[in-house]
């Protein structure tokens, strides 16, 4: 590892005869006591919410599982422990964590492409990696789409043994779906989700002078921003008008920022910035950019550098951890907790309410749904626009530790577990993350674990989406925002991207590394190019892979790299 170690932006941070840590010299770090190892990001008390800055407390030794319930953060821990590495990585996998063995030795980044860089593996494309991620989209594997390089998944303990690297899953979601751990009532799931989500706000307000909020009018991103107006400091929002044709959200935007004495800068999407040829994975171990984002990330980044921004604060992840469901789960869910009544009746109704239809039709999808046979899939596979040779007997991306779900899970809380499951794969892959990091205090693992004990028929309460949440932030928010159901759609603006650059993605797409690699149905692909106004979804789909077929060109257009001796002499 000579060029780490001559390398001024990676200088040697601990040096241990079990683990040897370069970070760069401005990332958040505490180091532990006695040589035992040092944790990279930000890691806050359970107990207070305060950051840990110093290793003042022997809890910061524990064994991985207690550790985990001890703290919470974004961070990972790179410890020695019975003379033996270890690695954990938080619950919310704020900080990213690829791994690589050469011989006996194991290296980790928060970076695939330095791995490469470094002359550790190859830029070798894993076609069957690429194949699952474009039929089971957003579901991670430990395996990534480059080979030789493997993730180590949030809420994972990992050790290095002889004859290699041995993982443990340390933290679960499905042990707070349990029966017994599950809230009772609605007042005391108001209070337990608001005490978690105020508390991880504020610690992660704390940790950065200037947070730029990103409001887009929603709900979730409108918590946030509460959240952090009780900071003592000036407020400053950001928020994009939408493009013709989608729902226009300023207005929303507007009144939080007006009710929290927030600066508030509203921009345009800029469509013709967007290079389809560019990913913003482009050193990531997935292809899970969307080129749509492109319009959005320039502009944002503009005017957090003229404010002088070191953190961006989304609300991304909040339809996830808050248990927005359209479906009749909640109902099954308070029938196989509670049996036949007045209970039971209330939820039939509260999902009719929400998905705007008769309780009529809420009681036959349920008695459909009770009655069916067949057990659902593990994920739902979309093989369109793909030919049958790269999708048949395709196998199901193995290797999630959350996966499969318990037997007796409840639908709801499955569907609760695999919806943040699938947000996993949306919080890298964004370009603005060059200029400073993306917060996403929502998915903090308090605020996951307060949510996951919440009933699911309690979340559509009075037939609104995320109830318990409206109900936490209350006399925070204006009503306009509290009583608002629409969600914001990027749909025309995709639409504009494909009228724009038809051309370019028939090139990409019936002439590019996917076609020729057998991945495509080309008649198809080229059959749909055809239609002048494709349906949404559809558009959607062709966008999707154009941008998987830009990746794998910025990965084989990557020049070579001489393969590096091994780490340590």
């Amino acid at each position: 590892m000579a060029a780490l170690a001559a390398s001024p932006h990676l200088p040697l941070l601990h040096d241990s005869p079990t683990t040897t840590v370069f970070a760069a010299p401005d990332i958040p770090h505490v180091l532990l006591g006695d040589g035992q190892g040092v944790i990279l990001g930000h890691l806050f008390e359970r107990a207070t919410g305060l950051a840990v800055e110093r290793a003042t407390n022997c809890a910061l030794d524990a064994p991985a599982a207690d550790f985990v319930r001890t703290y919470w953060g974004g961070y990972l821990a790179l410890r020695s422990r019975n003379d033996a590495a270890e690695i954990v990585r938080d619950p919310s996998g704020a900080v990213p964590c690829y791994h690589v063995e050469i011989d006996d030795w194991h290296v980790v980044s928060s970076s695939p492409s330095l791995l490469v860089d470094l002359g550790l593996v190859p830029a070798e494309i894993d076609w069957t990696i690429v194949a699952q991620a474009l039929v089971y989209r957003d579901l991670r594997p430990a395996r990534t789409a480059l080979r030789g390089i493997a993730e180590i998944q949030p809420g994972l303990s990992a050790r290095v043994f002889p004859p290699g690297l041995q993982t443990e899953c340390v933290w679960s979601p499905w042990t707070f779906t349990a029966q017994a751990q599950e809230i009772r009532g609605s007042a005391e799931a108001i209070e337990t989700v608001s005490q978690a989500v105020r508390q991880c706000i504020r610690a992660w307000g704390s940790r950065f002078g200037n947070p730029l909020a990103e409001i887009s009018g929603g709900l979730d991103s409108s918590i946030v921003a509460a959240g952090l107006a009780l900071l003592d400091r000036s407020l400053r929002a950001i928020t994009f008008k939408a493009v013709a044709g989608d729902p226009d959200e300023t207005p929303y935007a507007a009144a939080v920022a007006d009710h929290l004495g927030a600066m508030l800068t509203t921009l345009l999407p800029r469509v013709g910035d967007i290079d389809l040829a560019s990913s913003a994975a482009a050193d990531l171990a997935r292809p899970n950019a969307r080129s749509f984002a492109q319009a959005l990330d320039g502009p944002e980044q503009k005017v957090a550098e003229a404010l002088g921004a070191d953190a961006f604060f989304s609300g991304g992840g909040g339809d996830n951890v808050f248990c927005y469901l359209r479906s009749v789960a909640p109902v099954i869910d308070r029938l196989r907790r509670q049996g036949v009544g007045t209970g039971l009746i209330a939820t039939a109704n509260d999902m009719a309410m929400l998905t705007e239809t008769s309780p009529w039709e809420v009681g036959y999808r349920t008695i459909r749904r009770l009655l069916r046979t067949t057990t659902p899939p593990d994920w739902v596979a979309d093989t369109s626009l793909l030919s049958a040779a790269a999708t048949n007997a395709l196998p199901l991306p193995a290797g999630h530790p959350w996966m499969p779900s318990p037997s007796d899970i409840l639908p709801g809380k499955r569907a609760h577990v695999f919806s943040l499951i699938r947000v996993q794969n949306h919080l890298d892959a964004h370009a603005r993350q060059a200029f400073a990091p993306i917060v996403f205090p929502l998915l903090s693992q308090p605020v996951m674990e307060a949510c996951l004990r919440v009933p699911s028929w309690l979340w559509c309460a009075g037939g609104r989406n995320r109830a318990v949440a409206r109900a936490a932030f209350a006399a925070d928010l204006p009503d306009a925002v509290l009583a608002r159901q629409s969600k914001g759609a990027f749909d025309n603006l995709c639409t504009q991207i494909l009228s724009r650059q038809r051309d370019t993605i028939r090139e990409m797409l019936t002439g590019g590394v996917l076609a020729r690699k057998g991945l495509l149905d080309i008649d198809a692909v080229s059959a749909l190019l055809a239609v002048a106004v494709p349906d949404g979804l559809s558009v959607i789909r062709l966008l999707m892979l154009a941008d998987v077929e830009a990746w794998t060109r910025c990965w084989l257009d990557r020049p070579p790299v001489q393969a590096a001796a091994p780490p340590f002499p």
